[in-house]
């Protein structure tokens, strides 16, 4: 068997999907794969492809290319089998191809579109990503939140769909037993932009220090929002509790989950909350959102709606304990994927 990947996002990262293509597939020397992407890098089993208008379109004009060269492309390479990998910065699939066609989901613009009112325009998309999940002949979800999605609001039929989440390499995540822990502090790692819930996160910091005055939150991540978040943390007169870290280094992000006493991930919705595994498996406890993509992860206690049950979970940090990752390792998750094929 040859299986063709083909995808927008791979190798330097944009995001979930680049990573997890990179992690789980290239990583795996046992899948004999060629992966297609726009990515102009010299690696093994990588064919740079170079769709029109590509630094405006972005994964719409690599749909085009996909659609137009898919079986140009098998027949080149003799690929038996296609995985391509959807959702928000992933392809569409318009036509029935020679091979059979496996959809990975990794979150889904009717999430994007509803949740973030910003992002409403996106429902246009939902069409064409509806058509793409009926014509593949499978479909693998990285969650169950977005399998739901897909059977409630695409009607996909559920048979056709199978659940495998994303995973955390435990060489690269795990407890380090002589790391001393910041006493009263807590961690943000993420984009920052709106759909992360970085803003809902410091702008609950005023309410969270009259608790507990001597609360850290220290932010990894760079974007957007970051001017402003800074005038709201000024204003408030709240910057001896809150410290920007810029970007963090993938060497440096299991240092940074050891050191801290827990991890929040404050989302408005994940496809998958590979952070939530990450700090997992740091041994670290996490505080999420009760939120798609990070309910299907975190017990009841250890999630938040609202800035009360943020408080009361912040409250009780130090009384919580490390949760199990044994259904996120990597080598596991590997061998769910290649059974799929």
């Amino acid at each position: 068997m040859k299986l063709g990947i083909f995808t927008d996002d791979f190798y330097p990262f944009v995001g979930g999907i680049g990573r997890h293509i990179y992690d789980l597939y290239y990583t795996n020397p046992k899948l004999d794969c060629i992966v297609f992407s726009p990515s102009q890098i010299n690696l093994k089993n990588h064919i740079p492809i170079s769709p029109l208008w590509h630094k405006k379109l972005k994964n719409i004009s690599s749909s085009f290319f996909f659609n137009k060269k898919a079986e140009e492309l098998i027949k080149k390479y003799k690929l038996t089998k296609i995985n391509i990998h959807c959702g928000p910065g992933g392809l569409f699939l318009w036509k029935k191809l020679s091979v059979p066609v496996i959809a990975t989901c990794h979150h889904t613009y009717w999430q994007q579109s509803h949740y973030i009112k910003s992002e409403f325009w996106k429902r246009i998309f939902i069409p064409f990503e509806k058509k793409t999940y009926q014509l593949a002949d499978k479909i693998i979800c990285v969650s169950d939140d977005s399998k739901n999605i897909l059977v409630n609001k695409y009607g996909i039929l559920p048979e056709k769909i199978k659940v495998i989440p994303n995973a955390v390499d435990t060489k690269s995540f795990h407890p380090m037993a002589h790391t001393q822990k910041i006493p009263n502090s807590i961690l943000f790692v993420g984009r920052l932009d709106k759909r992360k819930g970085i803003d809902f996160l410091v702008k609950s910091m005023p309410y969270i220090i009259k608790k507990n005055p001597n609360l850290k939150l220290f932010i990894g991540g760079k974007g957007k929002l970051r001017k402003p978040l800074e005038k709201f943390i000024k204003r408030n007169n709240i910057e001896s509790n809150i410290k920007f870290l810029g970007f963090i280094p993938e060497e440096k992000l299991n240092e940074w989950y050891n050191k801290v006493e827990a991890v929040v991930v404050p989302s408005i919705f994940e496809g998958f909350g590979i952070t939530v595994i990450e700090a997992m498996a740091a041994g670290t406890p996490v505080i999420g959102r009760n939120v798609d993509g990070i309910r299907s992860i975190l017990p009841q206690e250890y999630l938040f709606s609202n800035i009360s049950d943020l408080i009361t979970a912040l409250q009780k940090i130090n009384f919580l304990s490390p949760l199990i990752i044994n259904d996120y390792t990597k080598n596991e998750i590997q061998k769910k994927i290649a059974d799929q094929y």
